[in-house]
Parts: structure tokens; C-alpha cells; sequence
């Protein structure tokens, strides 16, 4: 993650500014598309209902964490695509103080500590269940639907710190 990266204290001395850059974004983004392939859950059940027919709960989470590690993916190649066309023709110091300035936003920081706990701690408990026999899944499909399933949880991390007015510090 970016907090992983030595902090300068000028912007123009900041190291690594585009790796820096590409890893926030790349964070963000599937974070984002792993929160929103969430929504497969309620839908299956609102679908299951409306069609009068038994709800298989097992198979509707693994259908979620499937979609959710394809969201994962999708949201990594879209935050590339994102950050390569956002920054594309800058100079390097645009970089550097884009960089800088992620670093020093302790908000920022700290998310990315939360989503890197939850997408171990994810990846780890499907991987679990997984072996277990708990959930039908191979171990590929099980450590990055999991790892998907536990970044997602960084949004509503987010927003509850922001709606109680912390920075996230």
C-alpha cells in the first residue's frame, strides 16, 4: 500500500511518486467495483423471491464472492486505466506533489492499512471455508473472491468515519 513508501517532507523530493499514484488508485478502484458487486446478494434474494422459488443461500454467496473477485479485477484494471488517462502528459512534479500529498493525508493512510487487514483477513476465511468444504469454491476463486469480499468492507469504513466527522486518524 502507499503508506508503505518513504515520506519526504518537500513534495519535489517525494521517491516512487508514480508507483505511489498507481497503487492509490489501483486500491480505490477495486475496492470500489469489489463494494458494488456486493449488490448481487440482495438482488439474487429480491430475484429468488419473486420467482417463488427456494433460496439457496450457499450458492448465492458463492456466486457473490465470485462476482466480487471479478469486480476486484476489473476495478484494479479500471484504476490503471483510470490513473494512466488522469496523468497522462503531466510533468514529474504534478507526480511528486500528487504523491506527496496522498502521504500526508493520514485518512488516506489509515484506509489503506484498514483495507489491507480486511482483504487478508477475507482472503484468509475463504480460503477456510473453502478447504473445509463449508462453500464450493477452488482455492484461487476462494483467496480473491475473499480478498474482493474484505476490501469491499474499506468503503463503509469510509464512510461511517467521515459521517461521525474523524479524519480517519
Amino acid at each position: 500500500m502507499t503508506s508503505l513508501f518513504p515520506h519526504s517532507a518537500h513534495a519535489e523530493d517525494q521517491h516512487y511518486a508514480r508507483t505511489i499514484l498507481y497503487l492509490h488508485v489501483v486500491r480505490a478502484s477495486s475496492m470500489s467495483f469489489s463494494f458494488l458487486s456486493l449488490l448481487q446478494f440482495p438482488i439474487s434474494l429480491v430475484a429468488a423471491r419473486y420467482r417463488n422459488t427456494a433460496v439457496d443461500y450457499s450458492m448465492i454467496v458463492v456466486r457473490t464472492i465470485k462476482t466480487s473477485g471479478r469486480g476486484f479485477v476489473l476495478g484494479t484494471a479500471a484504476g490503471v486505466a483510470m490513473t494512466w488517462g488522469r496523468m497522462r502528459g503531466r510533468g514529474d512534479v504534478e507526480w511528486k506533489d500528487r504523491a506527496w500529498a496522498l502521504l500526508e493525508n493520514k485518512g488516506k493512510v489509515k484506509t489503506d492499512w484498514v483495507t489491507l487487514f480486511t482483504s487478508s483477513a477475507g482472503a484468509v476465511a475463504t480460503l477456510m471455508a473453502a478447504r473445509r468444504g463449508t462453500i464450493p469454491l477452488t482455492t484461487g476463486n476462494a483467496i480473491l473472491g475473499g480478498a474482493a469480499f474484505g476490501s469491499a468492507a474499506g468503503v463503509p469504513y469510509t464512510f461511517v468515519s467521515y459521517a461521525m466527522g474523524r479524519d480517519l486518524a
